[in-house]
Order: structure tokens, then sequence, then C-alpha cells
């Protein structure tokens, strides 16, 4: 099994026609389909079933599709890398970010470093910071925004401020205008959404407090408890910058007492990813700014 064969079968897969799979590689659909073939052999299971009209990726080729996905793009990035780094700070730069980063990156010391490398371009992925981080061990980032907690071993980190997390209240709860943080005993009886990432988090506190809070909603990104919060859905409980980024004109933001309520971004890379000009003069941006761990 090599790339060009797994590259193929991709097309195919994608197209779901040897004869389109063909013509979007510039190449013969002879030569392809014996190159599907000669894997299927390899492998020993039909990975394409097919039909007059076409064909359909089998249960082994569903399975094949997410691993060729990863390593043809990890050739890619490898091959970019290796290039790029005879020329200093140029290439592509795939960062990733969590939903609850957009109070902090981007900033103007990035849109300064970016303007001063016009040959750099950035290849953003967003997902949850367990994604993200299991991105950044496969190598397929260079760089992610994720939110801690998180487990820092073999890491290089850049950590942003502390924040405490907030409850994001329609204004109707007229109770708390004047009061500047809340008790989680006040939370008790409101109808909250819940941000996933701190599930353990929560359910600890209340715990603690003996009493079984009212989850109206529970989601995997933040900016959707505050979209549902700004629509008087219920109380958002996320971070301080997030809720201030993406805050409506009916709502009150209230800290959260707790002091275990506190979260902080982190720029995170790999030792390995760090060693690449491109990356460290990346990374460097950061560096008198914000606390090395």
């Amino acid at each position: 099994m090599n790339l060009k064969q797994l590259r193929y079968f991709l097309a195919v897969a994608e197209e779901g026609q040897m004869t389109a799979a063909a013509k979007r590689l510039h190449v013969a659909q002879p030569p392809l389909s014996y190159q599907i073939k000669q894997l299927e052999l390899e492998l020993g299971v039909p990975l394409f079933k097919r039909l007059p009209q076409g064909v359909v990726v089998t249960a082994a080729g569903e399975l094949l599709v997410g691993y060729a996905q990863q390593l043809t793009q990890l050739s890619a990035t490898a091959e970019n890398k290796v290039r790029a780094l005879a020329h200093g700070i140029t290439g592509t730069l795939n960062l990733g970010t969590v939903s609850s980063s957009a109070g902090v990156i981007p900033n103007p010391a990035l849109a300064k470093w970016l303007k001063a490398h016009p040959d750099v371009q950035l290849a953003v992925t967003e997902g949850n910071t367990y994604e993200l981080l299991d991105d950044l061990h496969k190598r397929l980032l260079d760089v992610a925004v994720l939110r801690t907690p998180f487990n820092q071993q073999h890491l290089v980190c850049r950590f942003f401020a502390s924040e405490r997390m907030v409850a994001v209240l329609p204004q109707h709860y007229t109770q708390f205008s004047n009061r500047r943080q809340l008790r989680l005993s006040d939370l008790a009886t409101l109808p909250l959404i819940k941000y996933r990432r701190f599930n353990e988090l929560f359910h600890v506190a209340f715990l603690e407090q003996s009493f079984e809070p009212q989850f109206v909603m529970t989601c995997d990104d933040a900016r959707t408890a505050m979209h549902w919060a700004n629509h008087q859905m219920g109380v958002a409980l996320v971070p301080r910058s997030l809720a201030e980024t993406y805050r409506g004109d009916h709502v009150l933001i209230r800290s959260l007492a707790d002091r275990r309520f506190e979260t902080r971004l982190a720029l995170t890379t790999t030792p390995e990813s760090l060693a690449t000009p491109l990356v460290a003069g990346f990374m460097a941006q950061f560096d008198q700014a914000e606390q090395l761990d």
C-alpha cells in the first residue's frame, strides 16, 4: 500500500465513479482501476461494490477512508514543512482553535506578524480541546489553541491570562442586577446551559453543594451556549472572554464566585514542531506577553 494508491482510492470513494475519479486525477481509467485492484488484493478485501452506475464504498472501504485521509494529509504536511525549512518563515501553518478562543485569538500581535510574513498562510481547524490535542500529537496540526484543563505532557505551551467562568443570564432575572458575582446556590433553580467541556467540574461542584441543578441543554460549542442564552432560552455557563465576545443586547454577565471555575487558554505545540522556523516564529509572538510553562 502506497500513497499513490491511497490518493487514487480516496478520489474514487469521493467521486463514486471510476470515470469521474480518473478525470479528477488527470489519469486514464485503466491505470486507476489497476491501482485500486492491486490495493484490494494487498489488503485481501473488496473496497468497493461495483454497480452499473458507479461504485459504493464497502464497510472495509469506509474504515480505510479515515486512515487514508490522515496519511495523505500527513504526507502533504511533511512535504510542506521540509520544503519550507530551507526558506525560513514561509509556508502553511496548520492551526487548531477551540470555539471559546474567539476573545483571545486572532489579536493585534498575530495580525502584525502575519503582515510581516506575507508568504505564511494559515489553515485553521476548529474542534474541541481533546480533538485538537490528538491532532497535535499526530502531527496533523502545528499549533493549537486549547483550553485548560488538558494533559500538558510532551507539549510546549504559552498560557494566556486566567479568566473566570461566568453565568450569562436574561435581563429579566432582575434579582441579580446589582450583583457582581453569583454563588452556585444562586443557580440552583435556574435553567442552565452547560458547555460539555466542563461536565466533570460542574458535576463535582454541585454535588458538594448537595443540590441537583436544572440543565436544560448541554452542547459541544461554547458559541452555541451563548446563542441560546442570547435568545433567552436559559443561563449559559461559559468563559468570560467568550461571553464578552458573543453577548447579546438583553443579557447580564455575572462571574461565578467559586474559584474552581477559573480557566485559561494556551497556545500549544510539540517540541518537534517548535524546531521549525515557521512554528518557532509564530510561537515567539507570545513569548513576552504570556507565561511559558
